[in-house]
């Protein structure tokens, strides 16, 4: 008798990002052991990984896909999908997984996916993406704003369910937070929010000349620079490059505010892992967002490009230590409620178990 398994096809659990983040949550934690998961990389961010590389890298997905059906008794392919170049692979993978009796899960994590639905897409274009949503057997997104949006475009809504992400429970020593510390961590460019980060980290140092900005991620590092020195700030901001694992740990505990001021999200890790690390959140209504932190009760939220209500929220969270705690209080009970991994595995292992009943 053929062995059960179920396979994720996904970018590599080794790149940077959510979607790499996530399923190295779901590999150390106990899903995929439970789940006897195996894992198809079909892309890598790394250099080495272009032109024929990449080619055959893709090819190689399909070849896997024919060997574990062949040699395996197969019951759910798990498909992390996002826009653009993401989309094109991941369509063409679907349909091929149709040719077998496999159940298909798209996961879908594209914080630009909308975008790139309603205004980078040809009417044709947008009649196959609903078409591939459609062939799924279900959708997984990522929160209830996303959960209206995909209701729009598929013919069968109650397939579509939300699964939020999920990050461990980390327990730092947080004696050696820094007070008006603000962290960002994430791809540094126009999406996040980051010129107007630094804008209002300007207004702030007006207000309190002791605050201090960590900037930490890859991305457009140069640009900001130049940015943070015209504005004669450089003293105050630290570009950290990117931080994973224990580094990325030490910052969170030393942080005193996460801020993250995204104009398009699906549902951002790094405010998971503060609302985790016990670090006061200052966010946009981007996205997911909304769902994790509820202005005033788990943090403070403000409207994408917003600069001086952003000032103003980082000043209000960074000089009131009262409230401060009281949204780190709030927001961890939140966490351990709605975002820790036993909780976020269950949904998962209900919707595996209603595709395979």
């Amino acid at each position: 008798m053929r062995s059960k398994i179920n396979i994720t096809v996904a970018t590599s659990i080794n790149g940077k990002g959510g979607v790499a983040t996530v399923l190295n949550t779901l590999n150390s934690g106990v899903f995929f052991n439970n789940w006897n998961m195996k894992l198809i990389a079909s892309h890598y961010s790394e250099s080495k990984y272009k032109g024929l590389n990449r080619l055959f890298l893709f090819a190689s997905v399909f070849v896997k896909l024919v060997y574990f059906n062949l040699f395996y008794n197969v019951g759910i392919v798990h498909i992390h999908m996002s826009s653009r170049g993401s989309y094109l692979r991941k369509s063409l993978i679907v349909r091929f997984i149709k040719l077998f009796n496999n159940k298909i899960i798209i996961h879908l994590h594209g914080a630009e996916f909308q975008e790139f639905y309603k205004n980078e897409s040809s009417l044709k274009k947008q009649a196959h993406i609903r078409n591939t949503f459609d062939l799924a057997d279900s959708v997984i997104v990522l929160s209830t704003q996303w959960l209206a949006w995909a209701h729009s475009i598929v013919k069968e809504p109650s397939k579509v369910k939300i699964v939020y992400n999920a990050v461990p429970q980390l327990t730092l020593d947080r004696s050696v937070k820094q007070n008006a510390s603000i962290l960002f961590l994430g791809r540094l460019g126009e999406r996040k929010g980051v010129a107007d980060l630094i804008h209002a980290f300007k207004k702030l140092l007006a207000k309190d000349d002791s605050a201090t900005l960590l900037l930490g991620g890859d991305g457009d590092i140069e640009f900001y620079k130049k940015l943070v020195d015209s504005l004669g700030i450089k003293n105050q901001v630290q570009f950290l490059g990117w931080v994973s694992g224990d580094e990325k740990n030490a910052y969170l505990a030393k942080a005193d505010v996460y801020c993250l001021p995204s104009y398009n999200e699906g549902f951002p890790m790094g405010v998971l892992e503060a609302m985790s690390a016990g670090v006061a959140v200052v966010a946009s209504t981007a996205g997911g967002i909304p769902d994790a932190i509820s202005s005033g009760k788990e943090g403070l939220l403000i409207t994408a490009g917003d600069v001086d209500g952003l000032a103003d929220a980082l000043l209000r969270i960074t000089s009131d230590r009262a409230l401060n705690d009281a949204f780190t209080l709030s927001a961890k009970n939140k966490f351990d409620q709605n975002f820790s991994e036993p909780v976020v595995f269950k949904v998962l292992d209900k919707i595996y178990n209603q595709l395979l009943g």
